[in-house]
């Protein structure tokens, strides 16, 4: 992890806790040692941080730094923590975190009365099925984003193999499975797959695909308006 990001990632940290958090904590999360998070500490209140504490003490972020205000009716607020809670307990590891991080940065603004009805607010997930490995997830948000093609083994519903090269364009977070939609080099068309049958993910990362990701979501979506709902 280069300088920059680490500070950034320990403003976060700072940010959501509402109590002093020693250096050793921050040292253990950011996996440096505390000698790095004192220096890393007097950087940031030079390059002005409001950050209050000391050595041995603890550190904790003054509220208000680096976020205006944020205006919430309790409805919004409902559904920005129930949304938050799904993503940590649906989404692989790396994704929840960010919803964490999200949820913490919003609280950390909010009045003392108002984060703490909405901490405990009665809006719960339940348990959910696992959609799929994280680690193939994980590389499927990359590929998107980076839009390179990936090569799987898949494995239908009935227990039909096949070798597929695909141009990953969506991920849809159904209550049953995690679906990625691509447009598939051996069939020429749009498919779906159901993540957890994808075996033997690979990125092929010398390899972007030639169309657009969201001119192929346009034609996906043109085409979802006379074709069938999805199987699943």
């Amino acid at each position: 992890m280069s300088r920059s990001k680490r500070l950034l990632s320990l403003l976060d940290l700072l940010r959501q806790s509402r109590r002093p958090v020693s250096a050793s904590q921050l040292a253990q999360r950011l996996n440096v040692s505390v000698r790095s998070i004192y220096r890393d500490i007097a950087t940031l209140q030079e390059q002005g941080a409001q950050i209050e504490g000391e050595a041995g003490v603890g550190y904790q972020m003054v509220s208000g730094f680096w976020l205006p205000p944020l205006n919430f009716t309790s409805q919004e607020l409902e559904a920005l923590v129930l949304g938050m809670r799904w993503v940590t307990r649906q989404a692989d590891p790396a994704l929840a975190q960010s919803a964490e991080s999200c949820l913490g940065k919003v609280l950390s603004e909010l009045p003392a009365d108002l984060a703490d009805e909405v901490t405990h607010n009665t809006l719960l997930v339940g348990p959910t099925a696992s959609l799929g490995d994280d680690i193939n997830v994980a590389r499927l948000r990359a590929a998107l984003q980076a839009e390179f093609k990936v090569e799987f083994k898949y494995q239908d519903k009935v227990g039909h193999n096949s070798q597929r090269v695909v141009w990953p364009m969506a991920l849809g977070y159904f209550q049953t499975a995690l679906v990625l939609i691509a447009w598939c080099e051996v069939r020429q068309d749009f498919r779906h797959f159901r993540v957890d049958r994808l075996n033997e993910l690979v990125i092929k990362d010398e390899a972007r695909y030639p169309t657009p990701r969201r001119t192929l979501m346009n034609q996906w979506y043109e085409q979802q308006q006379i074709s069938k709902p999805l199987p699943f």
